[in-house]
């Protein structure tokens, strides 16, 4: 574990070996988790790995162009099963 000291202006430099992948000018997002620990994110990296994952779900029939449609009617679908209704008879109404 590496002991950091922030410097005057809120500055905090990262150690060498944890400065793989990192560019200057690279925006990060700095985020703090449950257990107080600083999390250092490159937004590079995260559109990169998004950029990955995207084509995926193009071009797809079964799925509506908004994705906030689609996770609502998942949702509506599961609570449905919970309360031991059929999804297909209650999207009849």
């Amino acid at each position: 574990m590496d002991r950091l000291l922030i410097e005057n202006g809120y500055r905090l430099t990262v150690p060498k070996r944890l400065r793989r992948g990192l560019k200057v000018g690279d925006e990060m997002i700095v985020t703090v988790d449950r257990a107080g620990r600083i999390i250092l994110l490159s937004e590079r990296r995260i559109r990169a790995v998004l950029q990955r994952t995207s084509g995926i779900w193009q071009n797809r029939k079964d799925i509506p162009s908004d994705g906030v449609k689609y996770v609502n009617r998942l949702r509506r679908g599961r609570r449905l099963r919970r309360l031991r209704v059929n999804p297909r008879a209650a999207n009849r109404h």
